[in-house]
């Protein structure tokens, strides 16, 4: 599923189209006059331009659109209480494999990181591999794995650029993760979250470090993976 599949889904609840301002049909001129032959992106394009439009339109809608954002197969969503999920251990990362079993899965180079070397457990969950490093830090990388981390009040979330492409960081209160389904909603998850969190992507791969580190630190340990 794609992000644009995974937003049309989100704003599926909100959009109520209002007879008197059907807004399809002038998006479709004014894309057909800028563009004679449009593909399928561009409609793809059109379609979620219809459907931004007329959710800000709606109140509710527009309030959700305001709290959530996504990077890749990561989407942020901003709560005013998260949900009780319990911490479950051992960590729900899939069987434990071998980093050379883990290439041969996965349609994608997988990313090491000479800084932090070889890691203790390498876990595979569909095309999502696990990297643990002793009990402080798990680098998860995938190219089709959605999901979801619910941030509270007391979370902050954070802007960053890394390697010249838009990253999250994620601290503060610990925070609420789960995996999206086929259907788009989020499935808890009890992983063992400490707070810090960063998100971001390197080609078509979205990583995710999270653990004891401060901002500095997690960048520099991000940009390590190659």
């Amino acid at each position: 599923m794609t992000n644009l599949e995974l937003e049309l889904r989100g704003l599926a609840p909100f959009v109520e189209l209002p007879p008197e301002r059907d807004l399809a049909p002038a998006v479709r001129a004014r894309v057909a006059a800028r563009h004679p032959r449009p593909g399928k992106l561009v409609l793809a394009l059109a379609l979620l331009v219809v459907a931004v439009a007329v959710a800000f339109a709606v109140p509710q809608a527009r309030s959700a659109i305001l709290r959530w954002l996504g990077l890749g197969t990561a989407r942020i969503e901003f709560v005013d209480k998260l949900p009780d999920v319990r911490t479950r251990r051992p960590l729900n990362l899939g069987p434990r494999i071998s980093l050379a079993e883990a290439r041969k899965q996965v349609p994608y180079h997988v990313l090491t990181s000479k800084l932090l070397s070889t890691p203790m457990e390498v876990h595979l969950r569909g095309d999502q591999v696990g990297f643990v490093y002793g009990r402080k830090v798990i680098v998860l990388q995938s190219e089709g794995t959605f999901f979801a981390k619910e941030v509270g009040p007391k979370t902050h979330v954070e802007h960053l650029e890394l390697n010249g492409r838009p990253a999250l960081w994620i601290s503060g209160a610990s925070h609420f993760f789960g995996y999206i389904d086929k259907n788009g909603r989020p499935r808890p998850e009890g992983l063992y979250l400490v707070g810090n969190a960063l998100i971001w992507q390197s080609g078509s791969r979205t990583l995710r470090l999270e653990g004891k580190l401060s901002r500095a630190d997690a960048l520099r340990v991000a940009r390590s993976f190659r």
